[in-house]
């Protein structure tokens, strides 16, 4: 799990490891899957943290999928096998070629904040020699290839694999005809955002195709008044369209993007004036087109803290969002624990939907969390969770929301949210963003 929060104004705490599921650690913030497991520190920096469990000597894994990465060797920037990787004077284990682009435009660790200049991160031998052991064979052994390799030796290898799938192996754009040289590789969406973002560069081409194609086919000799004679000795223009096979065949391409355009206009339309309705109205905006991004306004929070605090029991819950219209559903909630009076719990929840029957589980994906200071966003506090497919609050649910919450049960020092500006005007705001990874 990683997780990650910016200063809040309380005194910054060194970092401290305690147990968790199987030999993991985690630092600062204690982020569970429910309410029930204890932690010391509130959260106060901006920090992902990652389990560390050394490797064994050596292994080698029949699993094709070598892009999966083991959690332990992973870097937080790219999420890729670390290659070449060094540690910071903080702690964290970067790509040397990730962590040096960030310092080129950052000045500090992106975990947690603390200082950080490139003399400051160190080569990271003994977690190379780790990853080296580690051997996977080649995606494409099943088709004859030998190589055994670390995992970046695999990724390394691949490209020129001698057996590698050649077929489909890139995608030539639509408009390749009329010299659009764009080529994607098919197990990415790179050429559905082509379409999609160069669309007038293609229409560009077809006009340009569609000019060269009359001009070319134009016959200067052919008379175009009654005499054919020149005008002051020069040759009338080429007319505007030369009717043949080529141009009909561009004004139909151009006709059928047209129509496209316009239904998914039309599309756009409808949808912006059923918003607009409903702002009109101050009606709650549809959860299912909030892009899986929630501001959750608590008001009255200072009562709110005394019915909380009044019985464990109460639980207070945001409203329902969506990742996308057929995506997954979540909501969060607050708490405060018997023991814990002055700390504020933070847990996000799944929630059971008409789209759970065709969506991959569990839920895998990023979740950051946001408490937003009203005056000074310098102040505002954020954390960050990696969600892991053994944890059951990222399975489907089976209640209508599941029983398992995933986040923080020392969220924050309700003393601090009180006092340092956080809820002005006895108003609380937390922003929830979830992302599919």
């Amino acid at each position: 799990m990683q997780n990650s929060q910016t200063n809040t104004g309380r005194q910054a705490r060194q970092q401290q490891q305690q147990p968790y599921q199987q030999g993991h650690s985690h630092h600062h913030h204690h982020y569970t899957e429910n309410n029930k497991s204890p932690s010391s520190i509130p959260p106060n920096s901006l920090a992902i943290s990652k389990s560390y469990v050394p490797a064994p000597a050596s292994t080698t894994s029949d699993d094709t999928d070598f892009h999966e990465s083991d959690a332990r060797y992973e870097c937080a920037i790219c999420i890729h096998w670390l290659n070449e990787p060094v540690i910071t004077t903080c702690g964290h284990r970067f790509c040397k070629s990730c962590i040096t682009k960030w310092l080129d435009n950052h000045n500090q660790c992106p975990l947690d904040n603390t200082e950080l200049s490139i003399d400051r991160i160190f080569p990271d031998n003994f977690t190379r020699r780790e990853i080296d052991q580690i051997k996977h064979k080649c995606p494409n052994s099943p088709l004859g290839c030998a190589v055994v390799a670390s995992p970046i030796e695999v990724d390394r290898h691949l490209p020129t694999c001698p057996y590698r799938r050649l077929e489909n192996a890139e995608e030539k754009c639509p408009f390749a005809s009329i010299k659009c040289d764009f080529v994607g590789r098919p197990e990415t969406n790179a050429l559905e955002e082509h379409l999609k973002e160069d669309m007038p560069h293609h229409m560009q081409l077809m006009l340009q195709a569609f000019q060269q194609t009359a001009i070319s086919t134009w016959n200067p000799q052919k008379p175009t008044t009654a005499s054919g004679a020149k005008v002051n000795g020069v040759l009338p223009p080429p007319p505007p369209q030369y009717a043949n096979e080529a141009d009909e065949q561009l004004i139909q391409t151009m006709y059928q993007r047209i129509v496209v355009l316009e239904q998914r206009v039309r599309e756009q339309d409808v949808k912006l004036e059923n918003l607009t309705k409903q702002l009109a109205s101050r009606q709650q905006i549809d959860p299912r087109y909030s892009n899986g991004t929630i501001v959750w306004e608590i008001t009255n929070f200072r009562n709110v803290v005394e019915q909380l605090r009044a019985d464990a029991n109460n639980l207070l819950y945001s409203r329902d969002f969506y990742t996308s219209p057929h995506g997954y559903r979540f909501c969060a909630r607050v708490n405060i624990q018997p023991r814990h009076l002055n700390l504020l719990s933070l847990h996000v929840h799944l929630m059971q939907s008409e789209n759970d029957y065709h969506l991959d589980w569990p839920f895998n994906g990023r979740i950051k969390l946001c408490m937003i200071h009203p005056t000074d966003a310098s102040l505002s506090q954020h954390d960050t969770i990696m969600t892991k497919p053994e944890v059951m609050a990222f399975h489907k649910p089976r209640e209508h929301i599941s029983t398992r919450g995933f986040g923080f049960v020392e969220y924050a020092k309700i003393g601090d949210v009180m006092h340092k500006g956080f809820c002005d005007d006895d108003k609380l705001v937390i922003k929830i963003q979830i992302n599919i990874v």
